[in-house]
């Protein structure tokens, strides 16, 4: 199953909204982590594996409809570059043999745009070196949206293009994380990611999100 993430078309998030909401989800992952590592050997440990991949879901759809919206921040600013970086970076890594025929933006069946991101090679990938490599892509994060700026008085050394730029492949690599997370879980406990994204989109539309 190719996991797909919506542009919540009912949304206008910030960056510092975005910055705000990564803490909030990140806290909620972490949590959820603590309790299914308290609920092993138990039959709650399902439903508590459930719920982090269900927290993974909220923490990739935040950076994902950032993404987007940075587009519409400055007309040099191209989603489709910041992905063709990312990629590259996946492959200089050895994390990704090709990106040949692969598409990442799509349109979803209700017609708006959405985001898939690739499934990638990494070995000793667990839950926590994945919540770690999320804190420090959301410090990286918080650089580009308020030192980087000049925001607490530091002296401004990059354009507008370049902090845009530098939010979006941040964003991608927290996304990136929480999609390689998820194709684990669903390789190793055979998940139903499936039903997982169907619940994911559902509250997303209850919440008014998106249509």
């Amino acid at each position: 199953m190719e996991i797909v993430l919506p542009r919540l078309n009912r949304l206008v998030p910030s960056l510092e909204s975005t910055f705000r909401k990564l803490v909030e989800e990140q806290g909620e992952l972490s949590e959820a982590i603590l309790c299914w590592m308290d609920e092993q050997g138990t039959p709650r440990a399902r439903e508590a594996l459930q719920n982090v991949a269900g927290e993974l879901l909220d923490v990739a759809q935040t950076c994902i409809s950032m993404t987007f919206v940075l587009e519409d921040l400055a007309p040099e600013v191209r989603l489709e570059d910041m992905i063709d970086d990312h990629l590259a970076k996946l492959l200089r890594k050895g994390y990704l043999e090709s990106v040949a025929g692969d598409v990442y933006i799509k349109v979803n069946e209700e017609g708006f745009r959405a985001m898939s991101l690739p499934r990638l090679t990494i070995p000793g990938v667990t839950l926590d070196s994945t919540v770690l490599n999320i804190s420090v892509a959301i410090g990286r994060f918080a650089q580009w949206i308020g030192k980087f700026r000049g925001a607490s008085g530091e002296k401004r050394v990059h354009t507008d293009e370049q902090i845009l730029k530098g939010c979006g492949l941040n964003l991608l690599h927290i996304a990136q994380c929480c999609f390689t997370m998820l194709y684990i879980l669903e390789e190793t406990f055979l998940m139903d990611i499936d039903a997982l994204m169907r619940a994911h989109v559902e509250k997303l539309k209850k919440r008014g999100y998106v249509k």
